[in-house]
C-alpha cells in the first residue's frame, strides 16, 4: 500500500507510465563527462579512505568511521559491476499477483487495470484485490474493475482494517498459484514486468525476486526528483550487490514475487508477529524477505521494472522514513542471526550496513558539533567525505541514464538532507520501535483491534475454488491440495498451505499435510532459531 498523498484523478485507463528516451550526442557527451568525473570522485575516496588513517592517532572514532563507510561505498558499486539479470529462458508459472488496498479510490481502480494489461498468459494469471476494511470507495472500484475482468479479479472485503500483513495473507490463502506477486496500489508495472520477474525462479534455489522500481511522479517537486536518485542508487547498486551473493535483504513491497513454498511454512508466524509484545503492523517486505532469506536464494531482476508514487509533502515523507526506519531496525535483529549461513562477503556487508546507521550520528556529532562546544579545531575530513558520497549518487545516476538532465544534481541535496533531517531520525525511530502506527494513514490494524486472524468475504463464484482439488505439478512447485471450508457467516475459506516439520528446509520438497504439524508451525516463531 502506498505511503504518500499524492493527488490523483479517478480514471477508467491506467496512468502513463514514463516514455523510455532515446539517447543523442550531446547526452552521450554529457554522460561521459560525468562518469570521468565519478571516476575522480571515487579516487578521491580512496584518498580519503588514506587520509583517514593518519588521523588514526588524533581521532579513532572518525578514521575507523570513515574507512569503514568508503570500504562500504566502494564494494557497493564494485560488486554490482558484476550484477547480471537473469535470461529470459520462456518460464511462465502460474502466478497470482496480490494488491492489499486501504482508502485509495483514486488509485486501485487503475493500478488494476494496469495489471490486467500485463503481458502474461491470461489463464496462468489471476488478480486478488483486497480491500482492508477501507472507508471510502475502494471497495467499489475494486468490484468495478472485476465486473469489467471477466474474471480474471478476485475481491476479497474485509469489514473492518485489519493490516496490510492480514490482507496479503488472505490472498495468498485464497489462491494455489505457484508464485505470489505483490504490487503496491500507488505502483505501475511496465507491460513486460511480471514476464521478466518470474524468470530467475528457473533456478531451484530462488525463492524470492525484487523487481526494480523507479520513481512515477519524480518531475513533481524537489522531494520527489531526490527521492529518484535515491531509489535509483538503492536498486540498481545496492540491491544489484546484494544479489550477486543471492542475498537480497529486502524485497520492495512495490513489486516483488516469492515462491509458495519458500513462504508456506512461516507464513502463520508471518502474519501474527510480534515485537516487543506490539503486533508488528508495518515492514510487511523486510519481515517476509528475512523468511525466505533464511533457507533460500533472494535475487534482483532489474529488468522487472515497476514505477510507484513517492511523498511530495515534507511532513507525510518524515513519517514514512521513520516507519521504514523502525522496520528497518526492527527486522535488523532476525537478519543479523540468519546472514551469517551465507557468503562472508555478504554477511560482512551486512554487518557493516547494520552498523553504519547506528553510529552514523554519533559520529556526526563528533566531527560537525562538538567542535563548536570544546572550541577545538574543525576537521574537513567528514564533510569532504559526505560531499564525495553525494556527488557519487548523483554522478553515477547521471552516467546510467538514457536523457542527460539536471536531475542528478538532487543526489547531492539527497545526501544534505539526510545528514540534516534523516540521520538523528534513526534513534528516534528505535525509541519509538514499539509504536504500531503506520504515520500515514488512519488505518486502525494492530492498535487496539489485537491480533484476530483475518477471515475474508471472496467475492467470487465458488466455482473460483473449485481448482484447489488437485493442482497440476510443475517445474516451480509441488502438488497442492486443498481444504474448502465456511465461516461463520458463510463465505468460502481455502486453506491450502501446510506446514513442513520442524528443521526441514523447504527446498521443493512435498508439504505433509498434517493438523498437528500446521498448529505446531502456526505457534513456532520462525526467525527464533536463527
Amino acid at each position: 500500500m502506498p505511503d504518500n498523498e499524492v493527488s490523483t484523478t479517478q480514471a477508467t485507463q491506467p496512468p502513463p507510465i514514463p516514455t523510455k528516451m532515446k539517447s543523442n550526442a550531446i547526452d552521450w557527451t554529457m554522460r561521459v563527462l560525468a562518469a570521468v568525473y565519478l571516476v575522480a570522485v571515487l579516487v578521491m575516496i580512496i584518498g580519503y579512505r588514506t587520509a583517514a588513517t593518519q588521523v588514526f592517532e588524533r581521532d579513532l572514532v572518525l578514521a575507523v568511521y570513515g574507512a569503514a563507510v568508503g570500504a562500504y561505498l566502494l564494494s557497493r558499486f564494485f560488486i554490482s559491476m558484476f550484477y547480471q539479470p537473469h535470461e529470459d529462458v520462456g518460464l511462465e508459472p502460474r502466478v497470482a499477483i496480490v494488491m492489499p488496498s486501504f482508502n485509495e479510490e483514486d488509485a486501485i481502480g487503475a493500478s488494476l487495470r494496469s495489471l490486467l494489461a500485463l503481458d502474461y498468459p491470461q489463464e496462468k494469471l489471476e488478480l486478488i484485490g483486497v480491500n482492508d476494511g477501507s472507508t471510502d470507495n475502494t471497495l467499489a472500484e475494486m468490484r468495478k474493475v472485476a465486473a469489467e475482468a471477466n474474471g480474471r479479479v478476485r475481491v476479497i472485503d474485509f469489514p473492518e482494517n485489519r493490516g496490510k500483513r492480514a490482507g496479503m495473507a488472505a490472498g495468498i490463502r485464497a489462491t494455489t498459484a505457484e508464485v505470489l506477486v505483490f504490487v503496491d496500489s500507488d505502483s505501475i508495472v511496465e507491460p513486460d514486468g511480471l514476464r521478466k520477474l518470474v524468470q530467475p525462479f528457473a533456478e531451484e534455489q530462488v525463492g524470492a525476486v525484487c523487481g526494480h522500481t523507479d520513481v512515477l511522479n519524480a518531475d513533481e517537486n524537489w522531494m520527489a526528483k531526490m527521492q529518484a536518485v535515491r531509489y535509483y542508487i538503492a536498486f540498481r547498486v545496492l540491491k544489484a550487490a546484494e544479489s550477486c551473493f543471492g542475498c537480497v535483504t529486502c524485497c520492495s513491497g512495490c513489486f516483488s514475487a516469492y515462491r509458495r513454498v519458500a513462504i508456506a511454512p512461516r507464513l502463520e508466524w508471518w502474519e501474527h508477529q510480534t515485537f516487543l509484545e506490539v503486533p508488528s503492523t508495518f515492514g510487511d517486505d523486510r519481515s517476509l524477505t528475512n523468511c525466505v532469506l533464511r533457507d533460500w536464494r533472494v535475487t534482483y531482476q532489474v529488468t522487472a521494472r515497476s514505477h510507484t508514487a513517492v511523498p511530495i509533502r515534507f511532513r507525510q515523507f518524515m513519517r514514512q522514513q521513520a516507519r521504514w526506519k523502525r522496520s528497518w531496525a526492527r527486522e535488523a535483529t532476525y537478519l543479523a542471526r540468519l546472514i551469517w549461513r551465507k557468503p562472508a562477503p555478504a554477511a560482512l556487508a551486512v554487518y557493516v550496513g547494520l552498523m553504519l546507521p547506528i553510529l552514523g550520528p554519533i559520529v556526526a556529532a563528533k566531527a560537525l558539533l562538538a567542535p563548536l562546544i570544546t572550541h577545538q579545531g574543525f576537521s574537513v575530513l567528514y564533510p569532504f567525505g559526505v560531499y564525495a558520497m553525494a556527488l557519487t549518487y548523483g554522478l553515477y545516476y547521471a552516467a546510467c541514464q538514457a536523457k542527460y538532465g539536471s536531475r542528478w544534481a538532487y543526489g547531492i541535496v539527497f545526501v544534505g538532507f539526510y545528514l540534516v533531517f534523516l540521520l538523528w531520525q534513526t534513534y528516534w525511530a528505535i525509541l519509538t520501535i514499539r509504536t504500531a502506527k503506520w504515520g500515514t494513514r488512519p488505518a486502525t490494524a494492530g492498535i487496539d483491534t489485537g491480533h484476530e486472524r483475518a477471515t475474508a468475504s471472496i467475492e467470487t463464484l465458488e466455482s473460483a475454488y473449485q481448482a484447489h482439488g488437485t493442482v497440476a505439478e510443475s517445474p516451480l512447485s509441488p502438488t497442492f491440495s486443498g481444504d474448502l471450508a465456511r465461516n461463520s457467516e458463510g463465505a468460502v475459506v481455502g486453506d491450502i498451505l501446510h506446514a513442513y516439520p520442524e528443521g526441514e528446509s523447504p527446498h521443493l520438497r512435498t508439504p505433509k499435510r498434517s493438523a498437528s504439524a500446521r498448529h505446531e508451525r502456526a505457534h513456532t516463531p520462525a526467525l527464533e532459531e536463527a
